[in-house]
């Protein structure tokens, strides 16, 4: 575990003690799910149908990445009229993907300790809410338990907080493992914690208001379970 500068233990507790938890799906339920998706394929399809639609040809090739290509669709305008086209185009490659994801380990364990401990439990993610139901029912956690605010629920999906109608920032914690975590967190107004999964660094992390970084979740359930533990005994 990392604490950020400027942070301590104390911020950690307070953050952890929130009665509001929206979780990254990739990066804190399942590991690297865009690593098994077609990219080429679905960013060639992709890319054809909104050149097709509109957006600039000059635009669309500085990105390689399907998923960047679907957060063109929306910002502070608003959202675009065919993004729930671009988006099922984007879905069809993701479900052919979906039984190769591989899920955290404590996945299970972190999502039952959450809801045991009456916290609300959001999942807020760039990929759609059929992937994300899917591998939650796969864990055995009732898809009634959780609110799933993928990218198609409606609305601007993160770092827009569109979704998240309900939730109270100074309430509120943020678990993710990239930049764009910490922007919600941050457009939220509420605590970010990281998990360095995906290739950022505790001090990028920590460059977007995150609390703390945790290296893995197993850590991360390691610290909750304590803290349970405390609260049990006092």
């Amino acid at each position: 575990m990392f604490i950020c500068p400027n942070r301590s233990e104390v911020h950690l507790r307070d953050a952890l003690r929130r009665s509001t938890y929206v979780l990254d799906f990739d990066g804190v339920i399942v590991h690297r799910f865009t690593q098994f998706i077609d990219f080429i394929s679905a960013r060639k399809e992709l890319a054809k149908v909104m050149i097709e639609r509109g957006f600039n040809i000059d635009l669309i090739r500085g990105y390689i990445d399907p998923y960047d290509l679907i957060k063109l669709c929306y910002g502070e305008w608003g959202i675009h009229k065919d993004f729930q086209l671009f988006s099922k185009i984007l879905e069809e490659y993701e479900l052919v993907a979906l039984h190769r994801v591989v899920t955290d380990l404590r996945a299970k364990e972190f999502l039952e300790l959450l809801i045991s401990n009456g916290k609300e439990v959001y999942i807020s993610s760039l990929q759609p809410n059929t992937v994300i139901s899917f591998i939650i029912s796969r864990l055995g956690i009732p898809t009634d338990k959780v609110r799933i605010c993928g990218r198609d629920a409606g609305g601007r999906p993160k770092p827009y907080t569109d979704q998240l109608v309900g939730v109270e920032g100074d309430d509120a914690v943020v678990l993710g493992d990239s930049c764009t975590d910490g922007y919600l967190a941050r457009n939220l107004g509420s605590y970010f914690i990281g998990l360095s999964t995906n290739g950022y660094t505790e001090y990028e992390l920590c460059s977007v208001d995150a609390v703390a970084v945790f290296n893995d979740l197993e850590e991360l359930l390691e610290f909750l379970l304590k803290e349970v533990l405390k609260l049990e005994e006092s």
